[in-house]
């Protein structure tokens, strides 16, 4: 019997979203710079974000469900 793929659903979470996530011990705002698609573990989907921390850019990938639409 084929094993079943954990079912998710896609996240709204279009590039260019500006987003939040959490770095250290606090809340950082990021943009959604690529949507990666259902690549992790078990099918979680998987979001590229970019920080701008003073002068400095990172990006980081990080599971959809761990990171939150701002307004």
């Amino acid at each position: 019997m084929p094993h079943a793929r954990a079912a998710t659903k896609k996240p709204s979470l279009p590039v260019g979203k500006e987003v939040r996530i959490r770095m250290g011990t606090g809340d950082v705002k990021a943009t959604v710079v690529e949507d990666r698609g259902a690549i992790g573990v078990g099918g979680r989907h998987l979001v590229r974000v970019r920080v701008e921390i003073g002068e400095e850019q990172q990006e980081f990938e990080l599971p959809a469900d761990e990171v939150t639409a701002t307004a």
